[in-house]
């Protein structure tokens, strides 16, 4: 199973972010996928598909999206219009992917106007009850904000706000819930929450600065991650990152 997150793509094939052309930058981190994880399950894009909501943009990366063979699912972040995303492919927009033994679980953190996420108490009943119905399985949430700080303060205070105490503790009390993952953050995070793993994934395009105060972006390649989902529960992972010829980017930005 493999994740991407946060490719930002523009409406016009001429967009950048902070100087990055991030419909080239996708296409490069697609072939590697292509090219590595050819037997790949499912794709799972986490958020901030877009740059700025519009129906070009999307329509840019179903182009893109649709030269491989996986097949793929996608969830809305800050910069997303979640409503144009289910309208333009809704066999596309699901909150439950069973993957043989694996159930994943994705959530819309997404919320209008704001940089922050949240969950919803009508969210997080559906939570519970698909949490429920996947007791017997090994369970994977995937989502678009950080639910736990990952020392970066000035993204730490964009993260899953509304909710967020009460999704913990839905997860703290769930013995199936092998791993969150998210996007959001632009950088590669890996920790745990007592037996559940915690995993952040690079971007696409542009990249954050692990440990910053500030806004800051890193100099390090974009790239995406992968999963060997065991029968068991038990699960591997990894970040692969795209080396990038004519990869340029403004290292001196100090927001976007």
């Amino acid at each position: 199973m493999i994740q991407i997150t946060d490719p930002h793509i523009g409406s016009r094939p001429d967009y950048q972010l902070l100087g990055l052309d991030t419909g080239h930058t996708l296409e490069k981190v697609l072939a590697t996928i292509v090219a590595k994880q050819p037997r790949a399950e499912a794709l799972v894009a986490t958020g901030d598909i877009s740059a700025n909501g519009s129906e070009a943009s999307y329509c840019r990366f179903l182009q893109k999206i649709r030269t491989i063979p996986t097949p793929w699912y996608w969830l809305p972040g800050n910069h997303d219009t979640s409503s144009r995303m289910r309208q333009l492919a809704p066999n596309r927009s699901t909150d439950l992917i069973r993957l043989g033994n694996w159930r994943l679980v994705l959530l819309d953190t997404s919320v209008e106007g704001k940089i922050c996420g949240g969950l919803t108490e009508v969210q997080l009943e559906r939570l519970q009850l698909l949490l429920w119905e996947s007791r017997e399985h090994p369970v994977m949430i995937m989502m678009h904000h950080q639910p736990v700080t990952v020392g970066s303060n000035w993204i730490d205070g964009h993260m899953l706000r509304e909710g967020c105490e009460q999704f913990l503790q839905m997860v703290d009390q769930a013995a199936q819930v092998k791993a969150i993952v998210w996007g959001h953050v632009h950088q590669q995070f890996d920790s745990s929450r007592g037996q559940v793993g915690l995993h952040a994934t690079p971007s696409t395009s542009v990249q954050f600065t692990p440990g910053s105060g500030p806004f800051a972006v890193d100099d390090e390649m974009p790239g995406y991650r992968w999963f060997e989902l065991h029968g068991d529960g038990t699960y591997s992972t990894g970040v692969e990152r795209v080396a990038i010829s004519e990869y340029y980017v403004d290292l001196a930005s100090s927001g976007y």
